[in-house]
């Protein structure tokens, strides 16, 4: 999970707060120091990290707790409300407008992620119907303009470019007026990266944003950068009026923290994350979201909205099945196809209340696609029967199972595993769903249309 060491962290310092009905201040400032200490270690600025702390000591003091909730679940609420503070609040979206040509400009560190990002900003953008042109502006990197454009093939898109122009500025002026004939309403200029000490370049980007007036400006931020970010955005500030940022590199073991101190640093929001190499682990961002993905409290809309941009068809009698327990080699074969679109069965996960993805088998979560891959043979090898799970798959089947999809047995047992997991984790969610009082059918697996 994104920036999981600090959600565990935070909610183990409020989880102190369990079981107390008298409030101990010598227990909230221990609690105070545990959440500043968690917040420096994940690379929150320290005037930022100190701020949070303190407003969630004061608040703790002096709000009383609303009749019926517990002072942890109140402390929650606090700590929810102080973090979506600090990364923004509330939701921004790019300031585009489809009655005219829209310009990015796309600004970062070297070696931040841009170009790719640039690939997955496009991915994203296309699918709500706007007519994409990228220009590589880049004179100074080697193979820019080839990485540019093998990205705009993948997504059918055209690259405007010549590497051997080493006028920046001259690139962007003529890609500009090029799409502009072309009736395209949304370009997106790729720009050299650059370091808060290459004056040159810092130059350069401020004749750019003169010559091409984009509509906005991108900073993009390597989120495993650590406190260096919160310098590297506010030298970028200085020089140029940034709208907005991205942060790419937000899985594994990225901190994070370092790159929501950059946007405190620009005044600018954090509007899109990437969070994997896939072109399609690129997510809109939402500070509320995020926040409840951080103290397991989920984050929902974050799910519908994936969901409907991966165009996932739901089959009601199916999950209706799957909620009491029924699963099939089909259904699991229908769930991998399915997880493939949303992007991986952890980012579900992640942003699913209860803080699931620390509780399911990490071999489960880990899942590649080429075992997806292998697992889809397996099951294409079964007898009807089989796969509707209406046999059980003892010695002699599995061995011929495993001969027909040229595995080994050991690879079918374990895909009897899986379905077994999956059994479990949905039994666990559904038993979770009723203590918070979820409406019947309201399954995750419904809502993601996994056709269980």
């Amino acid at each position: 999970m994104v920036l999981a060491s600090l959600g565990k962290s935070l909610t183990n310092a409020v989880n102190k707060l369990s079981g107390k009905s008298v409030l101990d201040k010598e227990l909230i400032i221990e609690i105070k120091n545990d959440i500043f200490k968690s917040l420096l270690e994940a690379d929150i600025q320290f005037d930022l990290a100190y701020k949070l702390a303190e407003n969630l000591h004061n608040r703790a003091l002096s709000e009383k707790p609303p009749t019926g909730v517990s002072r942890r679940n109140a402390m929650i609420n606090i700590l929810y409300e102080e973090l979506t503070s600090i990364m923004g609040g509330v939701q921004h979206s790019l300031n585009l407008d489809r009655k005219k040509v829209n310009v990015i400009m796309m600004i970062g560190i070297q070696g931040s992620g841009k170009t790719t990002t640039i690939g997955k900003l496009a991915r994203y953008l296309k699918h709500d119907s706007w007519r994409i042109g990228l220009v590589c502006t880049d004179t100074w990197r080697p193979g820019a303009y080839e990485q540019l454009q093998q990205l705009g093939n993948k997504l059918d898109l055209e690259t405007f470019g010549d590497p051997d122009e080493k006028n920046a500025v001259k690139l962007a002026t003529n890609g500009v007026k090029h799409f502009t004939k072309q009736d395209r309403n949304l370009i997106i200029v790729d720009t050299a990266g650059r370091h808060k000490e290459e004056k040159e370049l810092l130059k350069e980007m401020v004749k750019l944003d003169k010559k091409i007036n984009p509509d906005e400006i991108i900073l993009v931020i390597d989120g495993t950068l650590g406190q260096s970010a919160f310098n590297q955005a506010t030298a970028f500030a200085q020089t140029t009026q940034i709208g907005s940022i991205i942060v790419t590199k937000l899985d594994g073991t990225a901190k994070g923290g370092g790159a929501i101190s950059a946007a405190a640093a620009t005044a600018s929001p954090i509007k899109f994350i990437g969070v994997g190499e896939a072109v399609t682990e690129f997510e809109k961002f939402d500070p509320k979201g995020f926040a409840g993905r951080l103290l397991g409290i989920g984050d929902l809309e974050g799910i519908l909205d994936e969901v409907q941009r991966a165009q996932i068809v739901p089959d009601e009698e199916r999950a209706k099945e799957m909620m009491k327990g029924h699963i099939s080699y089909n259904d699991l074969l229908d769930m991998f196809e399915s997880m493939n679109k949303f992007g991986g069965i952890r980012k579900l996960l992640d942003k699913l209340p209860g803080g699931l993805s620390h509780s399911v088998d990490d071999n489960m979560l880990a899942m590649s696609k080429d075992n997806m891959e292998m697992f889809r043979n397996i099951i294409f090898s079964m007898t009807v029967p089989e796969r509707n799970a209406y046999v059980k798959l003892g010695k002699t089947r599995i061995d011929r199972i495993a001969r027909g999809s040229g595995v080994h047995p050991d690879r079918v047992k374990e895909l009897v595993k899986q379905k077994k997991m999956a059994e479990q984790m949905m039994k666990q969610m559904m038993k979770g769903g009723k203590k918070r009082g979820r409406m019947p059918g309201a399954s995750p697996f419904n809502m993601l249309g996994m056709n269980l």
